[in-house]
């Protein structure tokens, strides 16, 4: 997935789940390698209320959008004819038009759970006004990655500085061709006229126009000033996140370590307890088998006295019946005699 897919998918999310979700995905993208699309994932910017509302038409494919861009072109094109009856036709339908598209965001925006205030509203009327008048400007609302409101006063291009989360990704239109001029060069021609017949401005015209021309200038520095700004504030943000990031990768880490080496020292003293039963019971058995031995042995000579006293008997025995009879032949002498 490249990054335009990445910024669309972020964008698609309700404005409160964007920055944890890209750093979700940053973290990611690191942890597979992707070490420089992590970066560019990591810079990207959560897009305002307004720019996420006029994303969510360009998501739907909205008709109020479409229509809206569709009618730009042409206001575009009657403004290069010069075709003052059209423009004030194409001026009517376009307030009406605006309102819708501002409702149909509202709308889609209020199905996500998420509130457009009326300041909100005014920066996504100001956003499609832009997107009428540039056709750059139409690009990006249409691309869905929008990251702030467009302004335009419909005489200048729309600066899109910052406006677009991945640039690139948009299908840029071929650039208005150059002014055409007379045949014999600049303005001139017969009657005052220029190549395109309309009559040179004349001086007061051209003060005022400058004078626009340096206001512009200066707003446009204000603006860029003001997004580098908020560039600035949105990288520190980051760096201030990858380092809770960090931080928190370390302390977890730490703990795990910490757990790890209770378990071992835990695994050791059971282990260290173990042998030492083992040892015991080993001490134990060996003295078990020494008391077999001599148990053993106490038993054989008990056996062998046994024999031997049972012989004595057996000895003894045969001597009282032998001293018996002879007692018994004395006594019958003595009768005889008697």
């Amino acid at each position: 997935m490249d990054l335009a897919a990445i910024a669309a998918e972020l964008c698609a999310l309700a404005p409160g789940a964007f920055t944890a979700a890209r750093n979700e995905r940053a973290k990611l993208l690191r942890r597979e390698g992707k070490r420089e699309l992590a970066q560019q994932v990591a810079r990207l910017a959560k897009p305002t209320v307004s720019a996420w509302a006029v994303n969510a038409l360009a998501r739907r494919g909205a008709e109020a959008l479409e229509r809206v861009v569709a009618l730009g072109a042409q206001l575009r094109e009657a403004q290069e004819d010069l075709d003052a009856t059209r423009l004030r036709s194409l001026a009517k339908e376009r307030v009406q038009l605006l309102a819708e598209a501002v409702a149909a965001a509202r709308a889609a925006a209020d199905e996500s759970g998420i509130a457009v205030s009326d300041a909100a509203a005014g920066e996504i009327e100001q956003t499609l006004r832009a997107a009428m008048a540039d056709a750059h400007a139409s690009a990006a609302v249409r691309s869905g990655l929008l990251l702030h409101a467009l302004e335009g006063n419909g005489l200048d291009p729309v600066d899109l500085s910052g406006a677009v989360a991945v640039p690139e990704a948009l299908d840029r239109p071929p650039a208005a061709p150059d002014e055409p001029v007379s045949a014999g060069g600049g303005h001139g021609g017969s009657g005052g006229r220029r190549a395109d017949g309309r009559r040179p401005r004349k001086a007061a015209d051209r003060r005022r126009t400058a004078d626009a021309d340096r206001q512009q200038h200066a707003d446009r520095k204000a603006d860029a000033e003001r997004r580098a700004e908020e560039e600035r504030r949105h990288a520190d943000e980051l760096r201030r996140e990858e380092r809770a990031e960090a931080e928190a990768d370390r302390d977890d880490a730490a703990h795990a370590l910490d757990e790890a080496q209770a378990e071992l020292a835990g695994a050791e003293r059971d282990a260290a307890d173990a042998a030492a039963r083992a040892r015991r019971l080993t001490d134990e058995l060996a003295g078990l088998r020494a008391r077999i031995a001599e148990l053993e042995d106490d038993l054989a000579a008990a056996e062998r006295e046994g024999a031997a006293a049972e012989r004595a008997r057996r000895l003894a025995s045969r001597l009282v019946e032998r001293e018996l009879r002879t007692v018994s032949r004395a006594q019958e002498r003595l009768a005889g005699l008697g």
